[in-house]
């Protein structure tokens, strides 16, 4: 294709285009796009917390072991145990929400 045929499509292109045909590309393209990026978010989202919660299940664990030698290591424990739990919960329910994302996705 020759340079000036080139520049002749374009702007025969660029007249016929408008902005009604880019709202109804963008309509039909961005939801089908944006969708699939919300369940890949919220399930990046939970595996992040699942991380999150093993070292402080690790750190918990070691101080349950030298719970003998320091009784202030208990302190530690609760909070090592809450956080998990905390972590685990926002993990789960992350999967979750990107479940429920899917299954409406998939629903054509």
């Amino acid at each position: 294709m020759k340079l000036q045929d080139a520049v002749r499509l374009a702007k025969h292109a660029a007249k016929h285009a408008n902005a009604d045909n880019a709202r109804r590309f963008t309509n039909h393209v961005v939801p089908e796009v944006m969708r699939p990026a919300r369940v890949v978010w919220n399930q990046a989202i939970g595996f992040l917390f699942f991380v999150l919660a093993i070292p402080a299940a690790l750190k918990g664990i070691q101080l349950y072991r030298s719970l003998a030698d320091n009784p202030k290591a208990s302190f530690g424990i609760a909070i090592s145990v809450i956080f998990v739990v905390v972590m685990v919960s926002f993990g789960v329910s992350s999967f979750i929400k990107a479940r429920r994302i899917a299954s409406r996705v998939n629903r054509y």
